[in-house]
């Protein structure tokens, strides 16, 4: 009878205790990169009418390094997603995109194939390709995930708030993305210079953002 009891009390502890976990509030994540995009966006478009801001996190389970790049469009959010979202025209915003391939698109998602020269020399080009999904929330936000694809762990997001009464649109865009395994000879490169792959993200996040921007002002 002991035995039983006991054996009760342990089955009653055990329900408690999941019970108790189960109530539990879960872990903070931790904030997303940048750190300033958690500012009041008034102080925050005021900072950016003196330049962009930009940003370099660790961030994500493969701890990949996130360039994220803020700036000011003199365009409501409208005109800024419809920028974002004309993802066909990519190609001739960016001069290094060799193609862009839309093999769905509608107001909820895309998913996109890419192709990227990623190192240019005289008698050489390196090119490599890879396919991202969209998930829309318009016009706030468009998150990018990796679907296929040489290079590995691309994602970020885009994110438009705005501000001046709608009138102008703070811009964040932020991406990762694993330069090294889009080919042996690159990766065997940024081996040795491991802070190359930061400069090419951050260079690269700068002049979308910058193309995206000027773009939507001309709409």
């Amino acid at each position: 009878m002991k035995k039983l009891v006991s054996l009760i009390v342990a089955f009653i502890m055990l329900a408690l205790t999941a019970t108790m976990l189960d109530a539990a509030p879960a872990a903070k994540r931790a904030a997303e990169p940048p750190s300033w995009k958690s500012m009041d966006k008034t102080a925050l478009a005021k900072m950016l009418e003196k330049g962009e801001l930009t940003a370099v996190d660790t961030y994500g389970p493969e701890k990949l390094e996130m360039c994220s790049v803020g700036i000011l469009a003199n365009a409501p959010p409208e005109k800024v997603w419809k920028s974002i979202t004309d993802l066909a025209n990519y190609g001739k915003l960016m001069p290094d995109m060799t193609t862009t391939e839309v093999l769905e698109q509608n107001d909820k998602t895309a998913l996109v194939h890419f192709t990227v020269t990623v190192l240019k020399l005289s008698l050489l080009n390196i090119s490599t390709d890879y396919t991202l999904r969209y998930k829309f929330d318009k016009p706030r936000r468009a998150d990018i995930t990796w679907v296929s694809g040489k290079v590995k762990n691309v994602s970020g997001y885009w994110e438009l708030f705005p501000v001046a009464g709608g009138k102008k649109t703070v811009v964040i865009y932020a991406i990762t993305s694993d330069l090294a395994s889009a080919n042996a000879l690159i990766g065997a490169a940024l081996k040795e210079q491991p802070a190359t792959v930061m400069a090419i993200n951050l260079s690269s996040a700068i002049v979308l953002t910058r193309l995206i921007v000027k773009k939507a002002e001309s709409l």
